[in-house]
């Protein structure tokens, strides 16, 4: 049988429900499913979580909202530029000021993630666009949204991750605990084979 969103949220009598997993009916199934989510997405990054966007920071501006789904950056490359420009963290981001304390505008050399905003050491003269490269959280499963990698290439960590949260609700804290070990052993292992994509690249020097 297929895992889906559908069958995962069925009842007891649905093989391959969370219920049916816990021999439970009154749990709240797609809640935890949801917690179950979220806490692989938490931990987990591979190679089906990469996307990539436009990002600008308008002339005169300083900072840009990050996409709703983001979770993690790999790099943000401005148009025309050979290489991204550094990431660095929000404590070492070197904002270039005149002796009055102004942020200087000119072309941005660095960026750095506060808050919900990227942030450049300047005031852009020109508005900055390029390509940035991220983490994203995949679309929760639901009812528009059966399937997804996890319920195609991870389905035993999923299982595990959802009875962890399902034992959670139950109060039964033991096999909570004991699922979730078991769950997190199964995200390492994804972590491990999706290293495994790295094969062949021609990683410059």
């Amino acid at each position: 049988m297929a895992i889906t969103w559908t069958v995962l949220t069925g009842s007891k009598d649905t093989e391959g429900s969370i219920a049916n997993w816990v021999n439970r009916s009154d749990l709240p199934t797609t809640n935890i499913l949801l917690e179950a989510e979220a806490w692989i997405y938490q931990h987990l990054r591979i190679r089906e979580m990469i996307t990539r966007t436009t990002l600008t920071v308008a002339a005169a501006a300083q900072s840009v909202a990050l996409p709703d789904d983001f979770l993690d950056p790999i790099t943000w490359t401005i148009y025309g530029d050979s290489y991204p420009l550094d990431y660095v963290s929000e404590d070492k981001l070197q904002e270039s000021r005149d002796p009055d304390g102004v942020l200087v505008t000119g072309a941005p050399n660095q960026w750095a993630i506060i808050g919900s905003d990227i942030y450049v050491n300047c005031l852009c003269s020109a508005a900055q666009s390029g390509i940035f490269m991220y983490y994203a959280r995949p679309a929760a499963l639901s009812v528009s949204n059966q399937t997804n990698f996890l319920t195609t290439k991870y389905p035993t960590l999923l299982r595990h991750a959802c009875m962890a949260f399902a034992y959670e609700h139950m109060k039964d804290t033991g096999r909570a605990q004991q699922w979730m070990q078991t769950a997190t052993l199964k995200l390492a292992e994804a972590k491990a084979t999706a290293d495994l994509v790295r094969r062949g690249q021609n990683i410059p020097a």
